[in-house]
């Protein structure tokens, strides 16, 4: 019966190798699918039968078979293209994707990525691209991974910030050192040029995203003599009062829900400069109404335009803070950035004093004057970062980040199934799956504008095609030597 078991042999050998030019043909047939990654065979050998050798016995193989087929996950080569979404892995990771219909996930190389009906970034076959949202200010990641929606998308209004994290109001400028102090008393209910040394501006927004012009005005403060100690007769140090300045934040009544026309100051604050013209510290003020006098005939006189006094700044900002009532209604608080400051006793004070406002001889000069804040925009186009941040472009002049695109990786990452239209599931031999952010240790990062190549090589592939013909008809002619063999021993009857 030897020669019936080298019939089975060669048989499994024929079945084995036919099957081993399917897989390389499989391999040749997508050598232009983006993102494959050709599968290799591990051949077994088959359980085998027990042969006397001598006083023991040696088992001998029945034939072959296919142990397992595999991935080579290999980088591909990357292509470039000109769509933006078109979207290629360099290392290791896969894009995460989730059939809507019903919530499965699945895994790709393919990075061709388009828009589905609803505006989500999806594959081909619509199975959309998980991403994690990102704050719009700090650009980090948060929350869980879900659909990247974009088409459609608009970027709500931001009001002008409160000074926190650099927000806010930003002056930076040069005041004259001789500037001449101001006769005319300040009254911030109706402010005219001649109440001030020098003004700049700049565009804010409020809560709806409407912009208003925001005004801070300047006006030098006279230089007082220190006082005299009337025991001793000598100057009291620090008592005077030099290279002091006021400024006040303006708005236009229009902007304030009163008289257009008409400009009010909603605050104010105090600057002290050295004598060579850093600033020290720029402090907050509130308004203190004066009260009227009584006149020559006992009848009440009016009170005057309200005084300006001294108020600490917020700690937990920093700088001062205004709380401005646009359009009437409840007020936004505004932060306005004049400089860090310095302090001109400690040496190793490492500001500067000279990146805000400053107090040199000469002509006024404005460095910056901006706010943040933005109106409402819709989207124009979007880029892709290495990191996976996926960037809009608003109409309103400003790009914001939509979403970060989020990768996830497996220990063997081989032994992920294969179910066609570039997709990928996990099983229980690709091993324990990350999820993470491009750019991160073993996940890859995004190339926009690429796709990966299959990393299919066509000359390896031939020579695995010659490799498996020659070995099926060697498989093939051991199955017909053992059928002539079989004929002869048939034969030998006669």
């Amino acid at each position: 019966m030897a020669l019936l078991g080298s019939l089975q042999t060669g048989a499994s050998g024929v079945k084995t190798y036919g099957k081993a030019m399917q897989v390389t043909g499989n391999n040749i047939s997508n050598v232009n699918t983006f993102g494959f990654k050709r599968n290799i065979i591990a051949f077994e050998d088959l359980l085998g039968n027990d042969y006397p050798q001598g006083r023991s016995f040696t088992k001998v193989s029945n034939g072959v078979k296919i142990g397992s087929v595999e991935m080579e996950v290999s980088q591909g080569a990357l292509e470039s293209t000109q769509l933006t979404t078109d979207l290629a892995i360099a290392g290791g990771g896969y894009f995460t994707v989730i059939d809507p219909s019903t919530s499965n996930e699945y895994f790709t190389r393919n990075g061709q990525m388009s828009y589905d009906k609803d505006g989500f970034l999806a594959t081909p076959r619509g199975y959309r691209v998980q991403a994690l949202e990102v704050d719009r200010i700090t650009k980090e990641s948060k929350g869980l991974p879900g659909s990247l929606k974009i088409l459609g998308l608009v970027d709500p209004p931001q009001p002008s910030g409160d000074g926190r994290n650099n927000t806010g109001m930003k002056i930076a400028a040069n005041l004259d050192a001789n500037a001449v102090v101001k006769d005319v008393p300040f009254d911030p209910t109706n402010v005219r040029d001649t109440m001030y040394n020098f003004a700049t501006s700049t565009t804010v927004y409020d809560q709806y995203g409407n912009t208003h012009t925001a005004s801070v005005v300047f006006r030098k403060r006279p230089d007082l003599p220190e006082q005299v100690d009337a025991g001793t007769g000598l100057p009291i140090p620090g008592s005077g009062v030099r290279n002091q300045w006021e400024y006040y934040l303006l708005f236009d009544g229009a902007s304030l829900g009163q008289v257009p026309g008409t400009m009010l100051a909603v605050g104010g604050g105090f600057m002290q400069f050295t004598g060579d013209g850093k600033l020290i510290a720029a402090t907050s003020g509130s308004f203190e109404a004066q009260p009227g006098g009584v006149g020559p005939d006992g009848q009440p006189l009016p009170g005057g335009p309200p005084r300006l006094i001294p108020q600490p700044v917020d700690p937990e900002t920093g700088v001062p803070q205004f709380a401005v009532p646009f359009n009437g209604e409840d007020p936004i608080v505004l932060g306005l950035h004049l400089g860090d400051g310095f302090n001109p006793d400690d040496p190793t004070d490492p500001r500067t004093g000279l990146d805000g406002i400053t107090q040199f001889a000469g002509k006024y000069n404005v460095v910056e004057a901006s706010a943040d804040g933005n109106g409402s925009g819709n989207l124009e186009s979007i880029f892709v970062e290495a990191d996976g941040t996926v960037t809009g472009v608003f109409d309103s002049g400003y790009n914001r980040p939509i979403g970060r695109i989020i990768l996830t990786k497996f220990d063997n990452a081989g032994k992920l199934a294969q179910l066609g239209d570039n997709l990928l599931v996990e099983t229980l031999s690709s091993g324990k799956k990350v999820t993470g952010e491009p750019g991160t240790a073993g996940f890859g990062e995004i190339r926009s504008q690429m796709l990966e190549q299959s990393n299919v090589d066509l000359s390896l592939e031939f020579v695995k095609m010659i490799e498996s013909q020659r070995a099926f008809q060697a498989n093939a002619k051991t199955v017909t030597t053992s059928d002539e063999m079989i004929v002869d021993l048939v034969n030998m009857k006669r």
